[in-house]
């Protein structure tokens, strides 16, 4: 039978498991767990099924689909104290397979120290070794196509640390613009070469990434189509789409914990219930999550009480934690001549590069944000500035200040890697293209160097600010509200101009990569803070607001991802990452909820004859 199934239909029986939230966690655990047809399992998105939309599938239209509301929730923050009032904008992706239908599709991997720091914060269990594994079984390295010879991966690529049969394919674009071709060599020439496959989780230099992409077809290879669509006839799996959780039911005459029996949902403003078995599953991301459980009366007394919520479990934990890679690109002006994304705004040069991919699956429509370095904050200094971070540390950061439970130990392990040179604080990268389209008888002509701070002290929240769960939840990310964080972003701007200045990128920018739009002032020491306040971005890496961690120390969920005082509530997705990791985090999320699937499977008999890797 069809997954896809009508409200009245999907509320006809009732399910195992129950996920509220068809993203990229929730597509994953609904795979693994149907895995045995006698568990049967529901899944209730909010989004459509764009698996087969054309703007989801090739790489480049991922401009188009940001701020889009066919794809994409389109959060805005609160106006950022430390930014002169700027809002930031959140793009989170609306459709199965959640963010990882709309991200920028670059793979690369955490550190092994960021994820043995978790298992330090009190969640046993959660380090690197026991996440390699999962790592490995989500992907499908493929490597690039025998025609790439351009490029150094060979130098640095080990296909060992990679896996090569999960169903998430990795591998290289088959297309790169001059100044993407530029990179490693550039980076090579400031002795930043690299060191090691970043997916070993110690390397550092400047490479040439893998993107989510099949190498075959040069598309989007994500949660939707490799963890959905192959296996959507399954008779145990049912989805229902267009549909909107409210809140999760309990039901509290079993335990002393409640116990979760199911999800209010509304389909065009009709409220359905749909109702679980064993277990409920919350996989909203990082921003809906904590909203799902404030909306069932789990979080700060305070915050519900003002929106007339009953408090079932009082716990001021829930959508604090909010952490993100702040980050903030300089633009500099090609040569004429010289090709960039903004082509992709051209109808002419657009009809083009179509023309190109639909003969022989590359071009212009198969590349995207590919070229990255990951550094340590020494390494991008001068020789005469080596010992700043230590001295910025002694400076701006003492954690006998910390009142929040449990931030000081996070703090300190940050800090930490902050002043290690064999740690990466910053990952930097170009993008070939403002990615946005230009005003009307205007033409963009720019290219992109930029990066973010891996390692933030910072932290935010997200809460509900109704009681409405069609309202968007209130977040505030407090960008850069830590001075520390400031001083490293400052620092990773100010090197993106020895990046520009160095042949061979040099050569392909106008004045050797000195020049930038004309509404940009010179770029140095006194005007480096306008340029932050007015190009500061997010990275779309948020994660935290319902952390693993001892309550105590501002946990929501314990090392089994279950909700504290709840029986059956589990919390699935990045927002139960306790602390930031280094580059992105949509690998970080398949590998959580690959975990997290055979963890559910190890609780319950049901499963003994399943496929655990792990258990």
């Amino acid at each position: 039978m069809c997954a896809l199934m009508t409200p009245q239909a999907f509320t006809s029986m009732s399910y195992d498991y129950l996920i509220a939230g068809g993203g990229t966690a929730g597509l994953v655990l609904a795979n693994r767990l149907t895995e045995i047809p006698s568990v049967s399992v529901g899944v209730i998105e909010a989004g459509a099924d764009l698996t087969n939309d054309t703007k989801v599938k090739l790489p480049l239209y991922m401009f188009d689909m940001q701020g889009n509301p066919k794809y994409d929730w389109n959060f805005s923050s609160v106006p950022q104290a430390d930014l002169d009032g700027l809002r930031v904008s959140q793009a989170r992706g609306k459709m199965l397979g959640g963010s990882s239908g709309i991200n920028y599709m670059q793979f690369t991997v955490a550190s092994r120290s960021d994820l043995d720091d978790w298992e330090t914060l009190g969640n046993s269990g959660w380090n690197y070794e026991s996440l390699a594994p999962y790592y490995k079984k989500f992907e499908h390295f493929q490597g690039a196509r025998p025609e790439i010879n351009r490029l150094d991966i060979d130098d640095y690529i080990v296909p060992s640390v990679h896996g090569d049969d999960g169903p998430i394919a990795t591998s290289f674009s088959p297309y790169y613009t001059n100044i993407q071709l530029a990179w490693t060599p550039t980076l090579r020439a400031l002795g930043l070469q690299p060191n090691g496959d970043p997916r070993d989780g110690v390397s550092l230099g400047g490479y040439t990434n893998p993107m989510f992409m099949s190498r075959n077809t040069a598309q989007r290879s994500f949660a939707g189509n490799e963890y959905y669509q192959p296996f959507k006839e399954r008779p145990n799996l049912h989805v229902i789409t267009g549909a909107l959780v409210s809140n999760v039911i309990f039901d509290r005459n079993r335990d002393s914990e409640l116990t979760a029996v199911g999800l209010n949902f509304t389909v065009d403003g009709k409220s359905y219930i749909a109702n679980a078995t064993k277990e409920v599953i919350v996989s909203g991301g990082t921003m809906k999550s904590p909203q799902m459980l404030e909306l069932s009366g789990i979080g700060d007394s305070k915050i519900l009480k003002k929106f007339g919520i009953e408090t079932l479990i009082d716990n001021p934990n829930v959508g604090e934690n909010f952490q993100d890679h702040p980050q903030c690109g300089v633009p500099f002006v090609p040569n004429d001549g010289e090709t960039t994304f903004d082509q992709l705004y051209n109808d002419t040069l657009r009809e083009y590069w179509t023309r190109v991919y639909e003969t022989n699956q590359t071009g212009m429509l198969t590349s995207g944000i590919t070229q990255t370095a990951q550094l340590s904050w020494r390494q991008i200094l001068s020789a005469d500035k080596k010992d700043r971070p230590a001295e910025v540390v002694r400076r701006l950061y003492n954690s006998k200040k910390e009142t929040k439970p449990g931030l000081k130990e996070q703090r300190d392990l940050q800090v930490r890697k902050i002043v290690d040179e064999n740690e990466q604080n910053f990952q930097t990268g170009t993008l070939p293209g403002i990615g946005t389209k230009p005003k009307p008888g205007q033409e963009n002509k720019v290219m992109y160097i930029g990066g973010f701070v891996a390692h933030p002290l910072s932290r935010g929240f997200v809460h509900i600010k109704s009681a409405d769960p069609n309202d968007d939840p209130e977040f505030d990310p407090r960008y850069l509200s830590h001075p520390l964080d400031y001083e490293m972003l400052k620092d990773a701007v100010l090197f993106n101009m020895n990046i520009s200045t160095t042949a061979p990128m040099s050569t392909l920018l106008k004045g050797n990569g000195t020049v930038h739009p004309p509404s940009l002032p010179v770029l140095n020491e006194s005007t480096v803070k306008g340029l932050i306040n007015t190009g500061f971005g997010t990275s779309w890496h948020i994660l935290g607001s319902c952390a693993m961690m001892p309550k105590d120390k501002g946990g929501v969920v314990d090392a089994k991802l279950k909700v504290y005082g709840t029986k059956n509530l589990r919390v699935v997705d990045a927002s139960i990452a306790p602390l930031q990791v280094r580059g992105n985090t949509c690998s970080l999320t398949y590998a959580i909820a690959e975990k997290a699937a055979d963890i559910i499977k190890d609780d319950n008999p049901a499963f003994a004859s399943g496929n655990c890797i792990a258990c």
